[in-house]
């Protein structure tokens, strides 16, 4: 695989390049930072917008550049409000999902004399400081499937336990990843009639305010299973937390071959592929763009292949981030090297938004964070950031940078990938996204070994 590397002059002028950034974010952030409580959340995100727009350049910049990189560019709001609205789960715009979500616009509605939810209505409520927990009801028909979703703001996070009519557990879920604290619980209903929802708070210190949606899925006929052609793609979607879909393809003695599966913002795939004899080759979670599965190998066998595709598991067992998904078999290794100047955006955004998580600056982690580290995360708004500080920073973030690797997509010309090099075997990666003109910081792992 090609790869770019940044060494000597260039490492070092990225590095101070993302430096002088930082300071610039920092100058211009002084004033709005979230100690601000008496402004309202809409004005506070916009501020961190506006306040935390970096300038990305390849080339060295003078005292006056630094100045200026510090304003922010008129279009710079806009920009992040859009990259905002895509960053809703792609799941959300299919036409047959319409009916069951609602965009992130709609504004939640709110009612203390009401417990009864609608189907997919936002509805606003919190638990105080003398309550443990808050109840509501939801009208269902047997067999359905529910989606149950509870978003805790600032530092509320809730437990979703779904009940049926005589008040037996259905299913329960804490946290709807290792890294969003937020609740989703995807299940069935045993029986028909009003089931009971119940909304409690991890503990004493997890009170708050939350925003609740139920939705009622629409389960499609599981015929997603087909046989491909290396150099085609295919559409998919698992329907349910245990679906799971198989394509198969034909595959020449010594052919390489790349397997991408690709799912929709917030969607974990798994992927495993399995040679002609059933033998299992290689399975991958996240090995791809943000939650997306990735494998390429090199045929040993003639025969037909077989890819199985299926939602990955979160911390408690459960598969629940189900939805879309686009297969793609491709002939061939993926190499995609970028030029001088991509590695160097590339490289001063992710050293900016590392910085950001070093000092905990949630100003310039929201700016810079895509959709699907919004996702993953579970962030709407820089307090949110602010919540989950400790968390981001309780995961080592390396020391010194020795070197750069950058890489491009090679199916995606908006996408890449950073790594930097700490050590021999200390190596953190970087998930980077091109929207609205600027790179954006999809996700990141750390101690993941040298790009290979």
């Amino acid at each position: 695989m090609q790869r770019t590397f940044l060494r000597g002059p260039r490492a070092v002028l990225v590095f101070v390049l993302g430096l002088a950034l930082v300071s610039a974010i920092a100058v211009a952030c002084s004033d709005d930072g979230p100690d601000t409580a008496d402004v309202e959340q809409a004005e506070q995100t916009q501020q961190a917008q506006q306040s935390a727009q970096p300038e990305q350049q390849a080339e060295p910049i003078d005292a006056a550049q630094q100045q200026a990189a510090a304003q922010p560019e008129p279009q710079a709001a806009a920009e992040q409000q859009a990259v905002q609205e895509q960053s809703q789960p792609a799941e959300q715009a299919e036409p047959e999902q319409a009916a069951e979500q609602q965009s992130a616009s709609d504004t939640p509605v709110s009612d203390p004399d009401r417990d009864t939810l609608i189907e997919g209505e936002l509805f606003a409520s919190s638990i105080g400081p003398e309550e443990t927990e808050r109840q509501f009801r939801f009208e269902a028909a047997t067999g359905a499937w529910l989606r149950i979703f509870v978003d805790g703001k600032g530092g509320m996070d809730p437990i979703v336990t779904l009940l049926d009519p005589e008040g037996v557990e259905v299913g329960v879920n804490d946290d709807l990843s290792s890294t969003n604290r937020d609740s989703l619980l995807i299940a069935q209903v045993p029986a028909e009639g009003l089931q009971f929802i119940r909304v409690q708070p991890f503990d004493s210190n997890s009170r708050g305010d939350f925003i609740i949606q139920v939705q009622t899925l629409t389960i499609g006929a599981d015929d997603d299973n087909a046989i491909i052609s290396v150099g085609s793609s295919t559409d998919g979607r698992l329907n349910t937390p245990g679906d799971i879909d198989v394509f198969e393809f034909h595959v020449d003695l010594g052919q390489q071959v790349f397997v991408l599966v690709d799912g929709d913002t917030g969607v974990d795939v798994f992927a495993q592929v399995f040679q002609p004899g059933g033998d299992l080759l290689q399975i991958d979670d996240d090995g791809g763009h943000g939650l997306d599965s990735e494998i390429y190998f090199t045929a040993e066998t003639a025969g037909l292949w077989r890819i199985e595709v299926w939602p990955a598991s979160n911390k408690v067992g459960q598969r629940q981030l189900i939805g879309a998904y686009r297969v793609t078999v491709e002939e061939g290794l993926p190499t995609s090297a970028v030029t001088e100047a991509v590695a160097g955006d590339l490289a001063a955004a992710a050293l900016t938004f590392l910085e950001a998580l070093r000092s905990g600056d949630p100003l310039t982690i929201l700016a810079l964070a895509g959709p699907e580290a919004l996702t993953i995360w579970g962030w709407d708004d820089a307090e949110d950031v602010s919540r989950d500080i400790q968390k981001l920073q309780s995961i080592s973030l390396g020391g010194e940078i020795l070197q750069t690797v950058s890489f491009g997509d090679v199916l995606h010309t908006s996408r890449s990938r950073v790594y930097f090099q700490f050590s021999e075997d200390d190596w953190m990666r970087f998930e980077l996204i091109q929207l609205g003109g600027r790179w954006l910081v999809d996700d990141w792992a750390h101690s993941i070994g040298p790009p290979s």
